[in-house]
């Protein structure tokens, strides 16, 4: 019985043997074959007949035999020779890489009575290793855990992504139940995903709950696939999870994103309405007033009306203009700040001062409380800055409010302090108030002007210098307030009188003007005329390059955007015809960016000048000749 039952494990084993993929030898102590297994036969080209009795070094190059009486050596003393690359040779001559294990075999008394060897292509060990590699590295670098189980839900893998999820590392995972990362009470959920599986169904994208080594719950998405043998047999599971908190978060701030930009659409759309709204106004008053000076019977008190209503609303459409060009060169930093000392309180006062002279704060109850402050910058820009917030404040304010003005020091900074009775802000809109287009509640029937970029440029301008405005309000019908805070300076040792006289005492001169707008040449005409000065004038390039050379004026007004020769080309001209710049060249245009101010004077352009001109600003440029 004992017999029958050695022989059948023998018989296993020979079975075993011969069907292995490697080449499986053994061998005496003096390197005799014993024993040849088929895949030595397909490796070695030898049959098993042609190979047994004989000596190992049939195989073994000549070059490598001392390899193998080293290896018999080892043998001898009881050690194993593994995984040692070599050179072995085929039946036909052709030499193959193997990849070659040596373990001593001992007898029932543990003597050694030779060697078994077990040989291997290295070049398929290579490709195998290769691949596993590949695969290793696909699912190490996975952002998704990935985790195989057997089919009773035993841990098999477990890939760094899921370390990351789970909280437990893959030493702690695998060989544990997949129950390890499911609650109690999806216990059930996971029976179903297993029967499915064993029925060789995949589970797509379940949407559940696992549990964290930390107790913490994630949910998740999972797809689960059936692995399965050589023979096609379901042998276990792959699943791949992702967090679906990660998925709803992107989902979440895409919508955001998505609102944010259709509010930014509605604002630009609002704005493009309230653009059409607030230059229509003027437009319609202007052409009003003309028709009021236009018929004969219009009496001196209609036309002194309508003289005072085209000024006041050229001054709100040049104010218009002129806060669109400023915000757009602020925000893509073409500004560049002519910095000087200034008292903040100052220029604070004679801004307050002015425009209670004009009227525009009579409705208003207006405090004044103002201390020197001495800062360093762009007095043009200052003068913005408190122009915008005290225009905010009386246009949001009704009748009767209050609006207080401050200037003080603290802790070495200027500040500014605009405050007011008025319609206040809701909290949602603090946060967005200094924001392009922003404006409060936009109403139809509201008659307040702007196109909600002064907010906008007042902040920018303000960062240019350094300095922070922040906006303060408690709610609706609340109040507003302002605040700007500049870095303070020393005051200078000696300031003269820096601000420009009330008029300008200017000689005759004689005026030459180029400009293809007829209007406006006309009104210029008038103007200058008016002033005693001796006016001709052009229509085109052309024509204005002629007048030039022959009648030699005192001074050329020149557009810049003239048909035939444009107005760089007159004053490049005239310029290398008057080498002694007899001529004073004033360009006048509707470019007033820094990089249009820097072509003109280039050409030969002595001043640079903005329409709509400011007629003292012109007189003061007249004042040069």
């Amino acid at each position: 019985m004992r017999k029958r039952a050695d022989d059948n494990a023998a018989a296993r084993l020979a079975a075993l043997v011969d069907s292995s993929d490697d080449a499986i030898v053994s061998k005496t102590l003096d390197g005799t074959i014993t024993s040849w297994n088929r895949s030595a036969e397909r490796i070695f080209g030898y049959a098993a007949a042609e190979a047994v009795g004989q000596s190992i070094f049939m195989i073994i190059p000549p070059d490598r035999m001392e390899e193998e009486r080293e290896v018999l050596a080892r043998l001898r003393a009881g050690e194993r020779v593994e995984h040692f690359q070599t050179v072995r040779r085929h039946k036909d001559g052709t030499l193959v890489n193997v990849s070659v294990a040596v373990s001593p075999v001992r007898d029932a008394r543990g003597r050694l009575i030779g060697a078994s060897k077990i040989a291997r292509d290295i070049g398929e060990r290579k490709r195998l290793d290769e691949t596993l590699a590949l695969l290793g590295a696909i699912v190490d670098s996975s952002d998704d855990a990935i985790v195989s189980k057997t089919l009773n839900g035993i841990i098999t893998s477990w890939n760094l992504a899921a370390e990351r999820l789970f909280g437990f590392t893959a030493a702690e995972a695998v060989g544990q139940s997949i129950l390890l990362i499911i609650p109690h009470d999806r216990r059930a959920e996971e029976d179903m995903v297993l029967a499915r599986v064993r029925a060789g169904e995949a589970v797509d994208h379940f949407e559940t709950v696992r549990r964290r080594k930390d107790g913490s719950l994630v949910d998740i998405s999972l797809t689960v696939s059936p692995v399965r043998d050589s023979q096609g047999r379901v042998i276990g599971a792959s699943k791949i999870v992702r967090d679906v908190s990660a998925r709803k978060r992107l989902e979440r701030e895409r919508a955001a994103m998505f609102e944010e930009a259709q509010q930014a659409n509605r604002a630009k759309d609002e704005f493009l309405a309230m653009l059409g709204h607030e230059l229509r106004n003027p437009l319609g008053a202007i052409s009003s007033a003309v028709r009021l000076l236009g018929p004969p019977e219009a009496t001196s008190e209609r036309a002194t009306l309508a003289r005072d209503v085209i000024a006041r609303q050229t001054r709100h459409l040049s104010r218009l203009v002129d806060d669109l060009l400023d915000v757009a060169r602020v925000m893509t930093g073409k500004v560049l700040l002519e910095r000087q000392p200034l008292d903040l309180g100052d220029v604070v006062t004679r801004h307050v001062t002015s425009l209670r002279a004009t009227g525009k704060m009579q409705e208003h109850v207006v405090n004044l409380e103002t201390t020197p402050v001495w800062v360093d910058a762009d007095v043009i820009r200052i003068e913005q800055i408190i122009s915008n917030l005290v225009s905010n404040a009386l246009k949001y304010t009704p009748a009767g409010g209050t609006i207080t003005i401050r200037v003080s020091r603290d802790n070495g900074f200027a500040v500014l302090t605009v405050e007011d009775t008025g319609v206040g802000m809701q909290p949602h809109l603090l946060s967005r108030i200094f924001d392009l287009f922003v404006q409060g509640e936009r109403r139809l029937e509201r008659t307040q002007g702007g196109l909600g970029i002064g907010l906008t440029l007042v902040r920018r301008l303000v960062e240019l210098h350094g300095g922070t405005v922040e906006a303060f309000s408690e709610g609706p019908d609340l109040g507003s307030r302002f605040t700007v805070r500049l870095r303070a300076s020393t005051a200078p040792r000696a300031m003269g009188d820096a601000r420009r006289p009330p008029g300008w005492s200017v000689a005759s001169r004689r005026i030459l003007v180029i400009e293809d707008n007829a209007d406006a040449r006309a009104m210029l005409r008038h103007l200058l005329e008016i002033a005693g000065h001796e006016v001709h004038e052009a229509a085109d390039g052309r024509q204005g390059l002629e007048m030039a050379l022959s009648i030699q004026p005192d001074v050329a007004l020149i557009d810049l955007g003239l048909p035939g020769l444009d107005g760089y080309e007159i004053a490049r001209r005239l310029r290398a015809a008057d080498e002694r710049r007899n001529i004073l060249l004033v360009a006048v245009t509707g470019y007033g960016s820094p990089e249009d101010r820097e072509r003109s004077l280039m050409a030969g352009f002595d001043v640079h000048l903005v329409k709509p001109v400011d007629p003292d600003l012109l007189a003061g440029v007249l004042a040069r000749r």
